[in-house]
């Protein structure tokens, strides 16, 4: 009652049927959902010493200042998602980042149009992280699109035509890449552009015809900035997809059947770099129709990747080396060591007194684990409509989606769920950074 009403029990008088209340026992004669009156006089209201505000007395950007950081939109300029989604996942990238703004400093770093392009950048990228409300980026769009009329084209209607976010990724990393030497990286003794340090890795790629008659075995070397995942009616895992433009059948010219004739190509990966990108390739051309389609099957992708299996075999022996490194460091601070090597010890020859161990392989600097961190989802059928929306990993499993201007929190099981099968947001871009120490153990949900 005090709490109803502020009167001090002192002060209460209760009455029931005009008669007081003065004992507990009295209470008995109160009927159930009898009524009662009290009496008394309350203390002073007090003011509250603290100020509350609430939300939607709050200002766009009071909202966000109060909500995290690095959290702004960019305004859409005539469908212009497809660039929107792919600047924010780019911008989380610290290493680029810090490249362009020292780019952007370079009194020397201001002169073609691609120079000034990439200088707009950086400072968009300054503005997004400072802002706390959507940010136009009037001049990096209007001087993107001169500098590449594709990205400009308009449709019959006179507006701007949706594009690919895979073009447009692919159009910032040759641009950069030209552009960022390595005295604008970390290591300005290194050989390659600062795009290539970051992006870039060494392939091997093995052709051997499929048909009798030509023995011939061709092996190259190349570099690439990207991994794709082909989808067929059989891709269920992104570890699918990849695996199936890792080894495939392509037909050439053999010199030996004077010819062309199938030959298996197989892929394999001689570096990892710092940051991959998978591209999931959704987009395919349909004669009857005479555009691009998407292929909307559900292809689910990791949040942690494990790419040992494309690499070649001495990669993968590295790999394998490191891991067991890293597990008996592991073992050996949890006081395991001793118990394993005798077990592992037994195991290997029962009845040898002296296990041996291969010292000859030198472990890896990586782990060949990669850690999810940026997604560029489109929704829609059409290749040429439909909507682009970057979703980027904040901290724990905690995620923003970038909506163009509207940013909003979403969590790990949002992002796992963008693995197409519908018309919903699906995944066309992700992008995954290189774990150089071994992943802890993913944590048990649910009851122990």
């Amino acid at each position: 009652l005090y709490s109803l009403t502020q009167v001090p029990i002192e002060r209460q008088k209760l009455l029931y049927r005009g008669r007081q209340l003065k004992k507990d026992g009295d209470l008995a004669k109160v009927k159930p959902s009898g009524k009662l009156m009290m009496m008394g006089s309350a203390e002073e209201l007090k003011a509250p010493t603290k100020k509350y505000v609430f939300e939607e007395d709050l200002s766009a950007s009071e909202k966000v200042a109060l909500t995290k950081e690095n959290v702004a939109g960019l305004n859409n300029l005539g469908n212009t998602c497809y660039m929107n989604s792919t600047v924010q996942c780019l911008r989380f990238i610290p290493e680029l980042k810090a490249a362009i703004q020292k780019y952007k400093n370079d009194p020397a770093g201001s002169g073609d149009m691609h120079s000034k392009m990439l200088i707009l950048m950086g400072d968009m990228f300054s503005r997004l992280d400072k802002a706390t409300e959507p940010f136009t980026p009037m001049a990096f769009v209007s001087i993107f699109r001169s500098a590449f009329p594709q990205f400009a084209q308009r449709g019959k209607s006179g507006m701007y035509m949706q594009q690919d976010a895979d073009e447009c990724l692919m159009t910032f990393m040759r641009v950069a890449g030209s552009q960022l030497s390595p005295k604008y990286g970390s290591d300005p003794s290194a050989k390659d552009n600062v795009v290539r340090q970051l992006f870039g890795f060494k392939i091997s790629r093995t052709l051997k015809c499929a048909e009798e008659g030509d023995d011939e075995v061709k092996t190259k070397e190349d570099t690439l900035d990207k991994l794709t995942c082909h989808i067929d009616e059989k891709t269920n895992f992104l570890v699918q997809g990849i695996e199936k433009s890792l080894d495939e059948v392509v037909e050439l010219k053999s010199a030996k059947l004077n010819r062309n004739a199938p030959f298996k190509q197989t892929t394999r990966l001689k570096t990892l770099p710092k940051y991959l990108v998978v591209q999931f390739v959704r987009f395919y051309w349909k004669k009857d129709l005479g555009k691009k389609c998407k292929m909307l099957r559900k292809v689910k992708f990791p949040l942690k990747l494990d790419v040992e299996s494309f690499c070649e075999t001495p990669l993968r022996k590295s790999i394998t080396a490191r891991r067991m490194k890293d597990k008996e460091e592991r073992d050996k601070e949890l006081g395991l060591d001793s118990l394993q090597a005798v077990d592992k010890k037994a195991k290997l020859d029962p009845e040898s007194s002296e296990m041996e161990v291969d010292n000859t392989i030198e472990p890896s600097e990586t782990t060949g684990f990669y850690q999810l961190f940026g997604v560029v989802t489109h929704k829609g059928r059409d290749a040429d409509a439909g909507h682009y929306i970057g979703w980027v990993h904040d901290k724990d499993e905690d995620w923003s989606k970038y909506d163009d201007e509207k940013v909003s929190p979403c969590k790990e099981d949002d992002i796992l769920a963008l693995c197409g099968g519908g018309d919903w947001h699906t995944a066309y871009m992700c992008y995954y950074k290189r774990l150089d120490k071994m992943p802890p153990p993913p944590k048990k949900k649910g009851k122990k």
